[in-house]
């Protein structure tokens, strides 16, 4: 996407590529957890995508690592895979519907 400015040139809409952001997103493998991940791995501004679930995601990318927890009563043991990280998405839940 371009923008014109006053001058008449145009300049890029995209996120900067510095100062890009380091995110931990639990539950990835639900449906708003995998649309959080997969917007995240397109996102420019995202150095790293760090997803932690009970399952796998079945996705390769370069950016994402995967942590696999089955007790998330107990969450003491992903103190590193938290660690560092600028942003967390927290997805984790059950279907109802």
């Amino acid at each position: 996407m371009t923008e014109t400015n006053k001058a008449g040139s145009s300049t890029s809409m995209s996120a900067p590529t510095f100062g890009q952001k380091r995110l931990v997103i639990v539950g990835a493998t639900g449906m708003v957890g995998g649309y959080a991940v997969r917007y995240a791995l397109d996102s420019s501004a995202v150095k790293s995508v760090t997803s932690v679930g009970r399952k796998k995601l079945g996705i390769l990318h370069p950016k994402l690592k995967e942590v696999f927890h089955q007790n998330f009563a107990d969450c003491s043991a992903l103190t590193d895979a938290v660690s560092g990280q600028d942003a967390a998405v927290y997805c984790l839940g059950t279907y109802t519907g």
